[in-house]
């Protein structure tokens, strides 16, 4: 089921615009040109033959394999939602799943299978994955570990860690209990990846013989792909043990340009750095690597803190326009990549949720230029060629 011809015009503070045509078929047509560093695609054979080759990198030769985003939702939503994504190209949807902690020191965690927010429960990963499956598309189940009550700082389950191994026993035999629960549930459904663990850095970086335990243990009871979802900044390429795993997994947020209007070539020169990192790693390990979490607020510092989290007294404009470059950066720079096997979008809400006034500046990119540009990613890369 196609997008609709849809043609969004992208209009930045000093003029320059780039304009996609959606066509049905999902293919993009850059037909716009700036006096800032965007492009004609005409422009091809006037260029220097690094220009061609940027130019013929633009759009991806072969299709990734996963397009997913992440559902949350507190009720039962209703099938559109589930439409929607179908239209979009989307090709599996990812649960989170929790478990809770009192602090970094505490040893144990509580499980919550009977969650009342629907999109984490059991029953409701049970029914999603079922109406999901219905469409062609996939469940994949990605359990967190959530410290503490809410914290404007961030989550601090990367810090934890204990001074005994008796206190390291007790919390591993916790952890394992919660995680391998998860790895049956995903079993039953047929998921078509497991995340083992997710921005566990001391965890990981400190106990990677009990990574390797609890890896082969999870292979016994899951017979898919493993990964395990490593945060951006001081984790993912500290981790010892992606050899065990199938592919390296990658919370995304990645600073792409500290400009006050950045343009659209700047945030496509920001990926470079990141891109020598994750190429290096996926040569060294000879494993893909994946995008667990991506995602871009609408605000005008997503491009140079990606991973700020909204705040209750914020006080920021909205910023569509930078989202959706800030996505259209990715594409181009990231997704043609041969080590790269996809991207799981943060997040997505029921239709009455997302067009809430409070969604304005956050990380959705549902009813806003950027979900059409996903959409035109999404579903051309699904009329490629398999690799």
């Amino acid at each position: 089921m196609p997008l609709p011809t849809t043609i969004v015009k992208v209009i930045q503070p000093d003029s320059t615009w780039v304009v996609f045509t959606h066509l049905l078929m999902g293919c993009v047509l850059f037909i716009g040109c700036s006096k800032t560093g965007s492009w004609h695609r005409s422009d091809a054979t006037n260029s220097t033959p690094e220009h061609r080759a940027y130019l013929d990198r633009a759009l991806p030769l072969t299709p990734v394999q996963f397009r997913a985003v992440t559902l949350d939702a507190r009720h039962p939503p209703d099938g559109a939602i589930l439409l929607r994504l179908q239209a979009l190209g989307v090709k599996q949807i990812t649960l989170i799943t929790f478990g809770f902690q009192e602090n970094p020191a505490s040893p144990h965690i509580r499980m919550n299978p009977d969650a009342r927010w629907y999109s984490e429960s059991d029953a409701g990963i049970r029914t999603l994955a079922q109406q999901a499956a219905a469409l062609g598309i996939e469940t994949i189940i990605k359990p967190h570990i959530w410290v503490g009550g809410y914290n404007p700082e961030g989550q601090t389950r990367d810090r934890i860690g204990f001074s005994t191994e008796g206190e390291w026993a007790q919390w591993e035999a916790s952890y394992r209990q919660f995680i391998l629960h998860y790895a049956y549930l995903s079993q039953e459904i047929k998921a078509p990846l497991f995340v083992i663990g997710t921005e566990l850095a001391h965890v990981a970086k400190s106990r990677p013989n009990f990574w390797r335990s609890l890896i082969a243990e999870i292979r016994h009871v899951y017979s898919g792909p493993l990964t395990y979802a490593g945060n951006w900044y001081a984790e993912y390429e500290e981790i010892s043990f992606w050899d065990a795993l199938d592919f390296i997994g990658v919370q995304a947020y990645f600073e792409l340009s500290k400009e006050d209007n950045p343009t659209l070539r700047d945030m496509v020169s920001g990926w470079e750095p990141h891109l020598e990192a994750l190429q290096q790693l996926a040569r060294s390990t000879g494993k893909p690597v994946l995008f667990t979490e991506l995602g871009y607020r609408s605000v005008p510092y997503a491009a140079a803190q990606p991973w700020r989290w909204p705040e209750r007294e914020e006080s920021v404009p909205s910023d569509t326009t930078l989202q959706a470059l800030l996505y259209q950066a990715f594409f181009e720079q990231v997704w043609s990549e041969t080590w790269f096997a996809g991207a799981i979008l943060w997040k997505w809400h029921p239709t009455e949720n997302a067009q809430h006034p409070g969604r304005a500046r956050d990380f959705t990119p549902q009813f806003k230029p950027a979900e059409t540009i996903i959409g035109t990613w999404f579903n051309q890369s699904a009329i490629l060629p398999t690799r």
